[in-house]
């Protein structure tokens, strides 16, 4: 009878009682992340390599997909470029063309980007598709996990980062989300420390224009005329280079397709209304018009846009100022495919920041930090339920950053001796550097 209980599985209860005691400590769940990123980091990297950057055929992943997925479309236009041939991306039929070529019947992608993007595009076109895109992932990763390393103050802050599932969703589709990611949690890092170097990671972000226009807006609104001049100056010389590169047919192309990437994207929804996450997508999936949507997107952008403004021109501190930058961004726009929620990773990171500095995480930073997981799924409950959790988790790190900002003196969750801070690392109050 003594060894039937001693293996007897624990009590419902018992179960609920540890994740009570594991939620309800800041120094248990730190631990517990640190824990899973040393799992889920190698098998994220190790999944993407093999899975998706390797495949049984030429220019083919083992999951039968173009090798690259949404990176493909980025050698082949760099490819063009590379050739002379820099304005063909912007002509669909010829572009289409290009893909099929290049991967396929089923490779269709249309480019929407500005000709600044031609730039590291053509870089990485110097190599064949499989070590172009072995580069391209491991330059963002490499530059993301360095950019959430300097904004915690510690290697914690990047393993933790790099576990989250926001990092996987963008590795397997092959796109640029955690440049933009990391540039933006740069700026906002060193805004204060190094303006031109700050300035200089805002005007990075031109390849992505809808992304990069609230960081100038803010710099002027706060007057900080040395981090703006450097953040103009560079998409100046950004697009001067891309034209002595390139020549103005790209420009001209570009120019001419903002009507039909308006319509391919937002009327007809060509990538699909699961993948947009913003709110004029939530407003589609649910089958609302395209004047609801638009409605519908005013507000959220407004409401962003209101907070955004409010933490940079108040005496906000530095992590919660660039949380409310980086929870905006995405949410300013109208397509938001799911990868491009990146931000909201670095977000949910100075909202940990802030929280540590005021003395501990409330109750909706931690159901926050315990939904992680449902990051992974927003593609995939939208189209099965049309429940646009992409939008709704969004808009949650908005709304927890909302209340540091608009309420700093509530009381956070009070540890007990047994849950106090650790020494070191993202729970010691003195180990990150102020932005």
């Amino acid at each position: 009878m003594t060894g039937r209980h001693a293996t007897a599985p624990a009590p419902r209860g018992a179960w609920r009682a540890a994740f009570a005691d594991l939620v309800g400590s800041d120094a248990r769940l730190l631990a517990f992340a640190r824990r899973a990123a040393w799992i889920l980091v190698p098998l994220t990297l190790g999944v993407v390599a093999v899975l998706y950057g390797t495949g049984p055929e030429p220019r083919r992943n083992w999951r039968g997909d173009v090798l690259g997925v949404d990176f493909s479309q980025i050698w082949v236009a760099g490819r063009a470029a590379l050739e002379g041939r820099a304005g063909e991306p912007y002509d669909l039929p010829v572009h289409l063309a290009n893909l099929k070529a290049a991967f396929g019947p089923d490779c269709r992608f249309a480019w929407h980007y500005p000709p600044v993007f031609l730039l590291p595009a053509a870089a990485l076109a110097v190599w064949e598709p499989q070590a172009a895109f072995w580069l391209w992932t491991a330059l963002s990763v490499g530059l993301f996990a360095f950019a959430m390393g300097l904004a915690a103050g510690c290697r914690d802050g990047a393993g933790i980062a790099l576990a989250h599932p926001l990092v996987f969703c963008t590795l397997v589709y092959g796109q640029n989300a955690l440049f933009t990611a990391a540039l933006l949690t740069l700026g906002a890092t060193l805004v204060d420390r190094r303006p031109w170097l700050a300035g200089l990671c805002f005007g990075l972000l031109c390849y992505k224009p809808h992304f990069a226009v609230l960081a100038p807006l803010l710099l002027l609104a706060t007057g900080r005329r040395a981090c703006l001049g450097a953040c103009l100056a560079t998409m100046l010389a950004l697009a001067a280079a891309a034209l002595a590169a390139f020549g103005p047919a790209p420009w001209i192309g570009f120019l001419r397709t903002l009507g039909t990437t308006n319509q391919i994207i937002l009327r007809d929804a060509g990538a699909g209304l699961d993948v947009n996450a913003s709110a004029f997508g939530a407003v589609r999936l649910a089958g609302g018009t395209m004047a609801a949507a638009w409605a519908f997107q005013g507000l959220v952008a407004l409401a962003a846009l209101a907070l955004a403004l409010r933490s940079w021109r108040g005496p906000t501190p530095a992590p919660l100022r660039a949380a409310a930058l980086l929870a905006a961004v995405p949410l300013l726009s109208p397509y938001l495919p799911v990868y491009d929620l990146a931000p909201l990773v670095p977000a949910t990171l100075f909202l940990v920041l802030a929280a540590r500095d005021a003395g501990g995480l409330r109750w909706p930073e931690r159901a926050l930090l315990c939904a992680t997981p449902l990051f992974a799924l927003p593609r995939l409950v939208a189209d099965l339920t049309g429940v646009p959790l992409g939008l709704g988790l969004a808009l949650a790190v908005l709304a927890c950053v909302a209340l540091r900002v608009l309420h700093p003196g509530g009381a956070p969750m009070r540890p007990g001796p047994s849950t106090a801070p650790r020494p070191g690392g993202l729970g010691h109050r003195e180990s990150a550097p102020r932005a």
